[in-house]
């Protein structure tokens, strides 16, 4: 990688080590696209009933609740001579690729036995899940092992980005006739689709492993008990966490109880404002009414794609601090015009620029206004335009939690023991009361394909007890899926709930029922608005 006289890599360096480590997350956004955007349908018209459809989706939160912790415990382990992440990349971008493939072609591998069909189509989603979660932990992971705590907010801001990438990907195929476009890859638009995010995935999770390095653990002592004091860890050394950390835990843990029910129903809360528009209770109209609600969300990824590539520019972390007129172009031109524009402009961005948290503040708020406003709409463009709005708040939502997360375990880590500010210790500590990452999370720099510089040796692998960047993004990720429980417990009752109250009318059905999803959704943003208390409150 090109350097510049100081050793530094220089800013195109910088820019391609991004997208190098960051691509494989825009192929594992694509795949997560196709799944929740085409998914039901596929399953609906496989012959699975609806009141079963819902039952397959939890597989998401099982698998996110069981394999990101395990994946994060067993990869900070790992001795791997491919180093900790990439074994676990590989092996779940393959799992992913299998069951993609059984998805599009369930009914040739079935022979046309509709219930060997529907079996293994709902067992190949519950194996995608559970591929894309230990995927995703790994690639997060990754970051945060590879690059110093200075360059955490710019690798998570190109990982949202990729986020934007994939689900503005994914939207567009839905919109295009496939099959008429590419008739070699399949016979149906869901052969095709698979084919193609299979296709995606494989090619961004190679270009990641193959550029990106990391320096092997020696293999550690045989212990019995390692697996079991890791697993104990997990959760008993939460306590000792640094405070702002355990402070994000508990934002995200609000954030999502609003996150989800914007995920679950926003294309059917369009859809039924639809209907009630247009006083159509058709089969008909009820495709209108989905091809809307699929339109505002392919708007929400392209703001939310716009956003991960604006908002980074005025924001800083509180590594690096607000940006300084030294980081400027030199005032060498400062006399031309240009100079001069550059200037200003560069005045504009210092005083329109905020910290991490006061942006993931404003976001959470743009979202919590929309969600409330969602209960007195409805008009179907006005409804639209919320949804879009809050792909703002989506794109912070996938960026400044893990930059903050990235940035507090990589500075933590270069901290001897009694400089920690945010640790809580016991009056007698002792090893593994403190979060320590390995000495294997060193900012590996060299991603042009060589091998560790000479002289670099393998590290050893962290104790059992010892808390790094995959356990602590798996518990992370553990905060994140709760509230997904909670909300379709919570939906459920609501819903159930107005069905007892108004029996089985089907008169303004569509309009009533998109009042219902907005209830919901108002109630997710009063969550919202809590965790932007909390967040407020975590500038300090």
């Amino acid at each position: 990688m090109s350097t510049n006289d100081t050793g530094a890599p220089t800013r195109w360096a910088e820019l391609l080590q991004y997208i190098a480590l960051t691509i494989a997350i825009a192929g594992l956004q694509l795949v997560w696209s196709v799944e929740t955007g085409f998914g039901s349908p596929y399953l609906l018209s496989l012959g699975l009933k609806k009141s079963l459809v819902s039952l397959v989706w939890l597989a998401g939160p099982l698998s996110g609740l069981i394999m990101q912790p395990l994946v994060g415990i067993f990869s900070d382990k790992s001795t791997s001579r491919f180093g900790r992440r990439r074994p676990y990349i590989v092996g779940a971008a393959a799992c992913s690729v299998l069951s993609l493939t059984v998805i599009g072609w369930t009914r040739e591998i079935a022979g046309g036995h509709e219930t060997l069909t529907i079996w293994l189509a709902v067992i190949a989603f519950y194996f995608l899940d559970f591929a894309i979660n230990c995927l995703q932990a790994g690639l997060r992971a990754l970051i945060v092992d590879v690059l110093p705590a200075s360059r955490q907010d710019a690798g998570t801001a190109w990982a949202s980005r990729m986020i934007g990438i994939g689900n503005v990907t994914g939207y567009l195929m839905g919109f295009l006739d496939l099959v008429h476009i590419l008739p070699f890859l399949g016979s149906t638009h869901m052969q095709v689709l698979t084919t193609l995010a299979s296709l995606v995935l494989s090619l961004t999770v190679a270009i990641t492993c193959y550029c990106t390095h990391e320096t092997p653990l020696l293999r550690a002592p045989s212990n019995s008990e390692d697996n079991l004091q890791a697993f104990k860890a997990l959760f008993t050394s939460l306590r000792s966490l640094p405070a702002v950390i355990k402070r994000i835990f508990r934002i995200q843990l609000l954030a999502w109880i609003g996150w989800f029910p914007f995920l679950f129903y926003s294309t059917t809360y369009i859809a039924d404002l639809y209907m009630a528009a247009h006083d159509a209770g058709s089969d008909e109209a009820m495709e209108r009414g989905t091809r809307a609600g699929s339109l505002a969300m392919f708007a929400h990824a392209v703001v939310s794609l716009c956003s991960s590539l604006v908002l980074p520019l005025i924001t800083y972390s509180t590594v690096t601090g607000p940006p300084r007129q030294s980081q400027e172009p030199s005032a060498a031109g400062s006399a031309s015009a240009i100079g001069c524009a550059m200037d200003v402009l560069f005045a504009v961005r210092r005083r329109l620029t905020v910290s991490l948290p006061t942006m993931w503040t404003i976001s959470l708020g743009v979202f919590s206004l929309a969600m409330m406003l969602t209960l007195v709409v409805s008009s179907v463009s006005i409804a639209s335009a919320l949804l879009a709005a809050c792909g703002l708040s989506w794109a912070v939502a996938m960026w400044i939690p893990y930059s903050m997360i990235g940035e507090t375990i990589r500075s933590v880590s270069s901290l001897p023991l009694e400089q920690h500010p945010d640790l809580q210790m016991n009056t007698a500590p002792v090893r593994g009361d403190y979060v320590q990452v390995a000495t294997g999370d060193i900012p590996l720099e060299v991603m042009d394909g060589t091998s560790p510089e000479p002289g670099s040796e393998p590290t050893t692998a962290p104790e059992a007890t010892e808390l790094s960047a995959g356990t602590i993004l798996g518990v992370h990720n553990v905060f994140i899926v709760l509230p997904q429980f909670i909300t379709a417990f919570a939906s459920s009752l609501i819903f159930a709930a107005f069905e007892h109250i108004q029996g089985t009318s089907s008169e303004s059905e569509g309009g009533q029922h998109a009042q219902q999803i907005a209830l919901v959704m108002c109630l997710g943003g009063l969550s919202a608005t809590g965790a932007g208390y909390l967040t407020w409150k975590l500038r300090s």
